[in-house]
């Protein structure tokens, strides 16, 4: 099997393979924002011969750690030709892909995941969890009466354009897991063509100024529907973003507002999300959970000394990693709230545990503590403590950055 990087004669075989394996039709129209999208010197494919098996790809963020950044590759694009799986394609591609990222000097790759079976074999944890929310706009009522200093305004694309990215950015500092948004990133969200809307209208901006400036905004769609005379339109909140309480509750209450709708669904938000506190009945709230966000450290040193520990502490880690062995190693790790430093060590290791284990929880949210008592983590159980108290965060690790 030859992996390699791609050409740029071999893009549109690239494209209609990818696109192809998760059932869709590489359209004409899309190539310009697809390819604004992709990074052509990360993308790589899978050969048997001249025939092209299999795709992923990277594009380049740097996320937010808790209490600093790292460089990351944002995983993507990943597909095998149903003719060629289990055959050792996507095991190929995944061991060329991380030994670039390492290359690159990148301490970590991140990914979501189609399928949820995939990617713990390859060193990747799960380090950041999702919900997506159903609510009856009969049940939407608040737990106090707005406050406004505001207001919300609707804006055409075009102001939306210029208005939504800084904002974006605003919203997202300090998060673990953020992702500021590339030109390309952009370019992809405010495309909308009605072949990507499963249904729903074009997308409709508002957002929340207070005091001479933006401070929130929102993405959302209807779904136009009646039944027996009546009106049941849906509502989809597919990014509500705010830079403090107040902007938050009134672009909600807009949202639960808008006429016709009976039904609000909101798509990609945190476990612990705020707007439970904001009900008067949260438990109308119906939510699901799952895996957002898959992290996967290459360089350990690197993605330890790119964040801040909650408490002071030192521990030796002895890391596995079945993998490639790119992070495989034991290292000491001293750290605190203002700085950190991260060595090869030949100590002896008061804690063992897997790559997958240590990315999971690099972001501060998934707990040394429950991975130890499940076996995941081996060492003294108050060394496990020590080590979930330095490890955890004051805040919820989220990625709204769709790649």
């Amino acid at each position: 099997m030859d992996v390699r990087t791609i050409t740029t004669e071999e893009l549109d075989t690239w494209r209609t393979l990818m696109i192809g394996v998760f059932g869709y039709e590489a359209k004409d129209e899309d190539r310009e924002v697809f390819v604004a999208f992709n990074e052509l010197d990360r993308a790589i494919a899978a050969f048997e011969g001249p025939e092209m098996v299999g795709t992923t790809a990277a594009v380049t963020y740097r996320m937010n750690l808790p209490g600093g950044t790292a460089a990351t590759a944002g995983v993507t694009g990943v597909t095998v030709a149903p003719t060629h799986r289990r055959r050792g394609v996507l095991t190929s591609m995944m061991h060329s892909q991380l030994a670039d990222v390492k290359e690159r000097g990148e301490p970590l790759a991140a990914l979501l995941a189609s399928e949820s079976l995939i990617y713990g074999r390859f060193g990747y944890g799960v380090a950041i969890l999702g919900s997506d929310a159903t609510i009856d706009r009969h049940h939407t009522a608040m737990r106090v009466p707005s406050r406004a200093s505001g207001r919300v305004r609707a804006v055409a694309v075009d102001e939306a354009r210029e208005t939504i990215p800084p904002l974006h950015l605003a919203a997202g500092a300090g998060i673990p897991g953020w992702l500021p948004k590339r030109d390309g990133d952009w370019a992809q969200y405010f495309y909308d063509p009605e072949h990507w809307r499963e249904g729903y209208s074009a997308a409709r901006y508002v957002v929340y100024e207070a005091h001479g400036e933006a401070r929130g905004y929102l993405r959302y769609r209807l779904k136009p529907e009646w039944k027996d005379a009546h009106p049941t339109y849906e509502l989809m909140v597919g990014d509500l973003q705010a830079l403090d309480a107040e902007a938050y509750a009134e672009l909600f209450r807009f949202a639960f507002g808008v006429d016709l709708v009976t039904t609000i669904k909101v798509h990609n938000r945190r476990v612990r999300e705020p707007l439970t506190s904001f009900l008067a009945d949260p438990r109308r709230l119906r939510r699901s959970l799952g895996d957002l966000i898959w992290l996967r450290i290459v360089d350990v040193p690197a993605a330890l000394e790119s964040r801040r520990y909650a408490v002071p502490g030192s521990l030796v880690l002895e890391v596995s990693d079945d993998f490639g062995g790119f992070a495989e190693g034991r290292f000491r790790l001293t750290g605190g709230p203002d700085g950190s430093e991260c060595v090869p060590t030949s100590d002896e290791p008061d804690l063992r545990l897997s790559v997958a284990d240590l990315s999971a929880a690099l972001l501060g949210d998934v707990r040394f503590v429950a991975r130890g008592w499940a076996g995941w983590i081996d060492g003294d159980p108050q060394v496990i403590a020590a080590a979930h108290r330095m490890f955890s965060w004051h805040v919820d690790p989220w990625c709204s950055t769709f790649f």
